[in-house]
């Protein structure tokens, strides 16, 4: 019997472990319960906004709309959240003010007297006045639309083209970055003018030097942006084209070399809007664009045959240049230029 009163205590000292073992482990799991976030990916998306905006908004992006930025292009490029694009974003509105609830880092500016020109120089002054410290600028208009061509690897398309092709510049960092315009077919017009002109055939490079490209979708590096805006608008009361000839003018005097087309994203603009457009007096005004950035030469490359070539013809130059021909150097120093003294 006194073996039975032994064991019987024994198991009731059993029990009773057992029982604050249960009762500890159930409040434990009642006190994780009651501190965890209600949705785990709402805690995933506040991380990450955590750990993102840490970093500096790297790009500023500037475009004209009548009233407010579209949906479509909010969506492509990724401009829903500062921290995804590492941005801000600048909007001239010229129809009407924009009343629409807006994104804290998205700034809108209204002016209906701008043009096409006029308002980027605006969209420019305003940028470098506000952060002094974005790395590009990056102009584009409010209808076009990123998408991947051939050149787009695999790896590529697990991100979106925008996000590829910012990344693209951090790494290689050109004076100007710009992408293939699907309408004009601008990538293929390259690489067979690195074939024709250079001897290059199937290249596989993901970038080449360029010249001429579509003023819809272009990226301004810092060191750069100064030395090319503001743009000359004095021709845009007849023709808004002209004015592109002039940043065409800047960047192959200055930056030679360090034009890039990055051919794995292309871009398309999906609305034609009026607006003064013709190519009368196209040749002098470029001439006139060339011969402004001459006045800026240092003098020991006054006379140079590649001025004097480019602003005989700018058409026929943009056509036989071998400027696509020259070698793209990551993260190649922005001097204005610099190429003269590389060349000599």
């Amino acid at each position: 019997m006194t073996s039975s009163v032994k064991y019987s205590g024994e198991m009731l000292k059993n029990f009773f472990r057992f029982s604050a073992l249960i009762l500890l482990l159930t409040l434990a799991l009642a006190i994780i319960l009651t501190f965890r976030p209600k949705h785990s990916q709402d805690f995933t998306q506040t991380s990450l906004v955590q750990k993102t905006t840490e970093s500096p908004r790297h790009f500023v992006f500037l475009t004209e709309t009548e009233e407010c930025l579209r949906q479509e292009l909010i969506q492509n490029l990724g401009l829903n959240a500062s921290w995804s694009c590492r941005c801000d974003v600048v909007v001239l509105s010229y129809k009407k003010e924009c009343r629409e609830e807006k994104f804290s880092h998205i700034t809108y500016l209204f002016d209906e007297t701008v043009t096409w020109g006029s308002g980027r120089n605006k969209l420019f002054f305003h940028a470098v006045e506000r952060r002094p410290s974005y790395t590009y600028y990056i102009f584009t208009d409010d209808d076009i639309f990123l998408r991947f061509n051939d050149a787009a690897t695999l790896e590529m398309r697990q991100l979106t083209p925008i996000r590829v092709f910012q990344n693209w510049l951090l790494d290689f960092e050109p004076a100007v970055g710009v992408v293939d315009y699907w309408f004009r077919r601008e990538g293929k017009i390259l690489r067979e003018r690195m074939r024709k002109i250079c001897g290059i055939s199937n290249s596989t490079s993901l970038a080449n030097p360029t010249i001429f490209y579509d003023p819809l979708f272009n990226a301004f590096h810092a060191k750069a942006v100064h030395h090319i805006f503001p743009l000359d608008t004095r021709h845009e009361r007849t023709s808004w084209w002209l004015t592109d000839k002039h940043v065409t003018a800047v960047v192959e005097l200055k930056f030679r070399g360090q034009s890039l087309l990055f051919f794995p994203v292309a871009v398309v603009n999906r609305l034609h809007r009026e607006y003064p457009r013709s190519l009368e007096g196209a040749k002098e005004a470029w001439q006139e664009f060339i011969a402004n950035v001459e006045k800026e030469l240092p003098s020991q490359y006054a006379n140079n045959t590649l001025i004097q070539e480019y602003k005989k013809d700018p058409f026929q130059y943009i056509e036989t240049s071998h400027t696509y021909c020259m070698n793209v150097t990551c993260r190649q120093p922005i001097v204005p230029f610099a190429h003269f003294a590389l060349e000599n």
